[in-house]
Formats: structure tokens, C-alpha cells, sequence
């Protein structure tokens, strides 16, 4: 496996996980849990925003070989 399909898995996890934790935000599933919710919501993020650079500088080394 390649490491752009790792990175395309990760990033389809945590697109996956986001959703999820945004759906629970807006049905208030599990009362007292926002702010915990909102904390995970943004490192899930960040973690997506990591993915995205990463995928576009691999993508950017392959189009200079």
C-alpha cells in the first residue's frame, strides 16, 4: 500500500469522524458533552487540514518527476 492511499484512508477517517461528531452536535445527543464535542470537533479538523498539505506536497512531488 502506498503511502497516498494511507493518507487518502486517514483523511476519509477523520471526514467520517467529523460528520459524525457534527451530527451529535445537532441532535444534542448526549447532553453535557458539547463542549467535549467541540474540542474533539477541532483537533479532528486540524488533523484533516494536516492531511490535505501533506497530500497536496506529495501530489506536487509527483507532478515534478
Amino acid at each position: 500500500m502506498t503511502e497516498d492511499n494511507n493518507l487518502e484512508k486517514a483523511h476519509a477517517n477523520l471526514v467520517e469522524q467529523r460528520r459524525s461528531i457534527i451530527e451529535a452536535l445537532a441532535k444534542g445527543y448526549q447532553s453535557g458533552q458539547t463542549e467535549n464535542h467541540i474540542e474533539l470537533l477541532l483537533k479532528i479538523q486540524n488533523g484533516i487540514d494536516v492531511l490535505d498539505t501533506l497530500m497536496a506536497e506529495a501530489e506536487e512531488e509527483e507532478d515534478d518527476d
